[in-house]
């Protein structure tokens, strides 16, 4: 019994020796301080921003056959028959349009900005969630590391109840049933020490995940009952949530769709104008240094009912994003109502409990006194520490929950991105 409990100390001393160089190396941050540096550093963020910009320029490159192409052409050959021209040379320019007689162009333009808008506010939309996790855990961290001081702060109080208790046995006052049960409530608290640093260390990994790999600890600072900081309204959240205007401008990316898919049997015009710089060929068009003015107009007959097909296509698409529109904003206003119930009902919990710690440690104290004088049983003392303990960290339980509810309701409201501009 002896050897395990050196060995036990042994390697809680380590773990702690580790934990606490591991901490030393990591940087304190504020809660904004956090925010920022998951947001600068997070690599599905800024893998997120690439694509937008990669799309970005998609939008360019897809819009550019609607303006003017210019171009040189040159040409040559060679013939070994002596009695025929051995060679044949020209050097020609020409611009050529494709003139837009039906509204074709804007329609795909406005597709076009609207698919990037959508993917904008999706990416928005993304850095909300994002931080949202990140505060998440910062306060899941912070509690965490209070949790580990107040079951450090409990295991010395039970060594100092194991030290009067072996005292008490050494002048024969109490039998020895009493010192094995003391010796068990240290072993027990030494457990829950370990599991607590586990619990806060774990807390730092995912941080630091989140944060790009940068070692972050929360700063240290008194731990306060929050307040509620948020005004969380259904009708403001469907006014500033990013994911639903992704879903808005998917419909109305729909309709234009839509629209382009009922012009498939649109007349198509093309002009051009070419010049011959120089040329040897009697057969060349136009010849050297002349003008030639082309106009070449398309009347589409009949496509095989192409066009017909794909407007019922893009109108079966326009009815599933007006779902898709209707599913996101009932998604909001759930998000909106159990945020608020989560709030409601840690601060209802928080109350209660805090008048249960307040309510322990006076009959803690109590017992402790009449248990050192003499007139109280071990096993009332022994009560009264895990109903103690047991309330304490449901305290600090519920002090988290009020935190993590603000988060939500944040979230909610999409204050960690401001909303897309109209």
């Amino acid at each position: 019994m002896i050897l395990l409990k050196k060995t036990c100390s042994i390697v809680c001393a380590t773990l702690f020796l580790a934990w606490g160089i591991v901490a030393a190396n990591a940087s304190e941050m504020s809660r904004e301080g956090v925010i920022l540096a998951v947001r600068e550093n997070n690599p599905t963020l800024q893998a997120s921003l690439k694509r937008l910009e990669a799309y970005y320029h998609t939008v360019r490159s897809a819009v550019a056959v609607q303006r003017p192409s210019a171009g040189l052409r040159g040409a040559t050959s060679y013939n070994t028959d002596d009695a025929k021209r051995q060679g044949v040379y020209s050097l020609s320019a020409a611009i050529s349009h494709r003139f837009d007689v039906s509204g074709v162009y804007s329609a795909q333009e406005k597709q076009l900005l609207l698919q990037y808008n959508a993917l904008a506010a999706d990416h928005l939309a993304l850095i909300n969630n994002t931080l949202a996790t990140a505060e998440s855990l910062y306060w899941r961290s912070f509690i965490a590391r209070e949790n580990s001081a107040l079951q450090k702060e409990i295991l010395a109080q039970r060594r100092e109840d194991l030290r009067i208790t072996e005292e008490k046995f050494r002048q024969q006052l109490i039998p020895r049933l009493d010192v094995v049960r003391a010796q068990a409530r240290v072993e027990e608290a030494e457990s829950i020490v370990v599991q607590a640093e586990s619990a806060y260390q774990d807390t730092l990994t995912q941080l630091a995940t989140l944060a790009g790999g940068i070692a972050v600890t929360p700063r240290s600072e008194t731990l306060l009952v929050p307040s509620l900081s948020v005004r969380a309204g259904v009708e403001s959240a469907l006014g500033t949530r990013n994911d639903v205007r992704s879903a808005e401008l998917s419909l109305e990316r729909a309709r234009v769709l839509k629209t382009l898919a009922a012009k498939g049997m649109s007349p198509s015009v093309e002009g051009a104008i070419g010049y011959t710089i120089l040329t040897d060929s009697p057969t060349q068009q136009p010849d050297q240094n002349e003008i030639l003015f082309s106009l070449n107009v398309s009347i589409p007959v009949y496509d095989g009912g192409k066009t017909k097909e794909d407007t019922e296509e893009k109108a079966r698409s326009i009815e599933a994003a007006e779902r898709s529109l209707e599913a996101r904003r009932l998604a909001v206003r759930e998000d909106v109502l159990k945020a608020r119930t989560q709030w409601e009902k840690a601060v209802a919990l928080e109350a209660s409990k805090r008048k249960q710690v307040a309510r322990s440690d006076e009959e803690l104290k109590i017992t402790q006194l009449m248990y050192m004088e003499g007139m109280g049983a071990q096993i009332d003392l022994l009560n009264a520490q895990v109903d103690n303990q047991r309330v304490r960290t449901e305290h600090l339980d519920a002090i988290k929950e009020m935190y993590l509810a603000l988060v939500s309701l944040r979230q909610a409201m999409s204050e960690y991105e401001p909303a897309p501009a109209e």
